[in-house]
Order: structure tokens, then C-alpha cells, then sequence
């Protein structure tokens, strides 16, 4: 009997990674669907482990998922003292909200995503994220993401953009309008001063034209601005860059960004269940590579 050929998952965008393309051999294929807004996959991989796809793009593996999700939880809860209620806009995988538990001083999070399959999806196949949107501390909303902030009346530490980008799909069913500076600037409105905000952003060399573009609707809500860069084996290029950046309304002490306001140890993130992020490599993390510093940081 002959073998059936490999299937391969294949990532391709232009836009992000000119003249690339990224194969990952599917072992077997758990989930595949549509939502009303983007295409949902999960399958196995014999070194990734369970791997979660949004419209063809690799979102988490289980083999690395923690490289992301810790580094942009806790870049922006160390950098301020009392990170007590937090929203997350989009995330709902779970990820990052599982992370926000191990954190204490975090006594409310509020989850807004447009995509409730998603969450469905991660709580069946990838419980170790997945069960953490199951928590008394989570207010989870299903809805567009754009119009809940447009309508907030509620304030918040730190603010985690864990999104899908669009790549410039206008014409897609998401509601991409969460994208522009309108949105950042009510963003600003809703973050305490003082507070943090955060996203992922492209990885340094993929894109810098996008990148500068994102970081000029990013300065629409932050006054002061830090770039980490976070190794993550399983995406394009291999890693991916996190801004954070504070807002800065009167009173608040300027934090420095860079160097942790909160530290963690190696000791105490190991109590903690951390097993990428501590205070020393928060400060690794943001000493970035100097053509990539002087160009990023004289945008």
C-alpha cells in the first residue's frame, strides 16, 4: 500500500515576509473549520506539539507558546507597581490570560474577543491555555473589540493587545477598524495614568515599513515607548518583537521601561510557574541590536 503524501502547512504573506514561505509537517489534523470571522486549525507536530492556525497563520504551539505569552503578559505588569485590573483584547486562546493569574497584585481581567469559536477551539484542544478562561477573576465579552472600547466606561492598569493582524485586508470579515489611531487614542482614555500598554509587533528585519506604521498608531495612546524582542522558534524569522509603552497623564511616576519597576527573580519565577520571563531577561530582552535600537528609536 503506498504511503499518502505529507501534508504540509504552509505560511505565506507578503506583506510581513517578502519572498518567503514557512512549511510545518501536519502529523494529523485535529480541528479544521471556519467561524464567522477567519478560519480556525489545530494539529499536531512531532516537535511543536499541538499548533494553533487563525487564517493559515501559526498562532501558539504547546512546544513554545510560553515564549510569547509570558514575556508580553509580564513586560508591561512589571513595569508598574499595582497591575490590578487588566484588559485583554483578543487573546482567546487563553494564553495570555493564564499568565495574568500567576501574577497576585492582578485581581480583575476583562477579556474582549470577536471570535467565541476560538475559545471553544482552545478549551477542547488546548486545555493548557484553554482552561484558564474558566477562572472566577476572568469577565470574558464576545464582541468586536473596536466598538466595546469606543463604549468603555470602565479604566485599567495595563491594557494587552493580543490580536490577529490584518495584513492590510480591508475587504476581510474582522472588523479591522481596531487597527487605527481613533482606537489608540481611546485606549489612552481608558489606561490609568501611569498604566501600561502593549502588543506584538513584527519581528525586527521582517517588514520596517509596516513596523514604523504600528509604531506611529501605537504613540497615539503611549508617551513613552520599549521594544523587546522575544525569541519564538515556531513563527516566520523565528522571533517576534513586543512594544510596551506608558501613558502619562499628570501625576504618575515615569517608569523606565527597559528595567523592571516589579522585579521577579529567577527563584520567584520558578515558584511562579514561569519558565521564560524573569527580571534579567526583561532587561536582555529590550537591549536590542544597535542598527535595529538606532533605527527604531528615531522613528
Amino acid at each position: 500500500m503506498e504511503d499518502k503524501a505529507p501534508q504540509w502547512h504552509v505560511e505565506e504573506n507578503d506583506s510581513f515576509y517578502p519572498g518567503q514561505s514557512f512549511h510545518i509537517l501536519q502529523e494529523k489534523v485535529l480541528y479544521e473549520g471556519r467561524s464567522d470571522y477567519q478560519s480556525i486549525k489545530v494539529f499536531e507536530h512531532k516537535k511543536f506539539g499541538t499548533v494553533l492556525s487563525l487564517d493559515g497563520c501559526v498562532q501558539c504551539t504547546t512546544f513554545d507558546e510560553f515564549l510569547y505569552q509570558e514575556m508580553v503578559t509580564f513586560l508591561p505588569l512589571c513595569s508598574i507597581a499595582e497591575p490590578s485590573h487588566v484588559l485583554v483584547v483578543g487573546g482567546g486562546d487563553g494564553g495570555v490570560v493564564r499568565e495574568l493569574l500567576k501574577d497576585s497584585r492582578v485581581q480583575q481581567i476583562t477579556l474582549v474577543d470577536i471570535d467565541e469559536k476560538v475559545l471553544e477551539v482552545s478549551k477542547k484542544f488546548i486545555s493548557s491555555m484553554g482552561d484558564s478562561l474558566n477562572s472566577d477573576k476572568v469577565d470574558i465579552k464576545i464582541c468586536d473589540a473596536s466598538v466595546y472600547v469606543q463604549s468603555c466606561t470602565d479604566t485599567f492598569d495595563v491594557v494587552i493587545l493580543d490580536l490577529v493582524d490584518d495584513g492590510g485586508d480591508v475587504d476581510g470579515p474582522m472588523n479591522y477598524d481596531i487597527f487605527g489611531e481613533k482606537f489608540y487614542r481611546k485606549l489612552k482614555e481608558l489606561i490609568r495614568d501611569g498604566g501600561i500598554l502593549t502588543e506584538h509587533m513584527y519581528s525586527p528585519y521582517s517588514n520596517n515599513a509596516l513596523l514604523a506604521e504600528q509604531v506611529k498608531r501605537f504613540r497615539c495612546a503611549a508617551d513613552k515607548i520599549c521594544y523587546g524582542f522575544v525569541p519564538v522558534p515556531s513563527f516566520p524569522n523565528g522571533n517576534i518583537g513586543i512594544l510596551f509603552g506608558q501613558i502619562l497623564k499628570g501625576d504618575a511616576r515615569e517608569s523606565l521601561l527597559s528595567v523592571p519597576h516589579h522585579r521577579i527573580s529567577a527563584e520567584k519565577a520558578n515558584e511562579m510557574n514561569l519558565k521564560c520571563y524573569y527580571d534579567k531577561f526583561h532587561e536582555s530582552c529590550c537591549t536590542l541590536p544597535l542598527s535595529f535600537r538606532n533605527w527604531f528609536y528615531n522613528l
